[in-house]
């Protein structure tokens, strides 16, 4: 299976996060994410869905792909009917819970199921046209195919060797803390670094990045370096 970058992730996140109606909330749970297909960018829109709290259902008729993204943590559930998948998404989003369900069927009928039932998806991700019209008439939201980079910032990478699980977890914690709180995006940005490892399977469990301001990146590196000496940090994909 082809995975996203960790940045790609991250940026669908974050452009989740500002596109919901509502972009002062926590978080996004009792929100449906729909997604047509589980390639390397369906990956990333789950993960970034599960992050934010939304339900995702992913309708793919390669089994075989749905299956390898549940063995990599990127998947909660694969079913194999419309109802199955709508038990387990209803039962989440009442307890305005994260979680990812994979269908295998074919995208195009089983959508056309989900019209026919009056089933409306909060946002769309690669729905066929047609029928992305109709529930953007509904209210839908389309999420967009390319993300730009969050303006002022730079994507700070950081990377540690042997078991990860300490150190991962307090590096996050000192770059949450170098985080300016006045900016719109901070309560996002946090919840990333709280929230994302539990979705970024084991691929990403010794990797993490951060979108920072230069003042929060002039806070963040002394602090990560006094502690953690051996840590691998990049900028903007350049070693610091």
């Amino acid at each position: 299976m082809h995975l996203p970058e960790l940045s790609t992730i991250h940026d669908r996140f974050l452009s989740l996060s500002q596109t919901s109606r509502d972009p002062g909330r926590e978080s996004l749970g009792a929100t449906l994410v729909l997604r047509a297909q589980l390639d390397a960018d369906g990956i990333a829109v789950l993960v970034a869905a599960s992050v934010a709290g939304a339900a995702s259902l992913c309708v793919d008729a390669d089994a075989d792909r749905l299956r390898e993204g549940l063995r990599g943590g990127f998947v909660d559930f694969v079913v194999a009917t419309l109802d199955e998948a709508l038990r387990i998404l209803k039962n989440e989003i009442r307890r305005a819970r994260p979680v990812s369900v994979g269908l295998i069927a074919a995208p195009e009928a089983c959508i056309n199921a989900m019209i026919e039932r009056g089933l409306q998806p909060d946002l769309l991700s690669t729905v066929p046209e047609r029928q992305a019209n109709v529930f953007l008439e509904r209210g839908a939201i389309s999420l967009p195919l390319q993300i730009p980079p969050v303006p002022e910032t730079s994507l700070v990478g950081w990377s540690v060797a042997g078991d990860p699980a300490r150190a991962m977890r307090n590096i996050a914690e000192l770059a949450s803390v170098s985080l300016d709180p006045q900016r719109a995006d901070t309560a996002a940005r946090r919840r990333w670094l709280a929230q994302s490892p539990r979705y970024l399977g084991r691929s990403f469990a010794t990797r993490q990045c951060l979108r920072m301001m230069a003042a929060e990146i002039a806070d963040f590196l002394p602090l990560v370096r006094a502690e953690f000496p051996a840590v691998k940090i990049t900028r903007d994909g350049e070693a610091v």
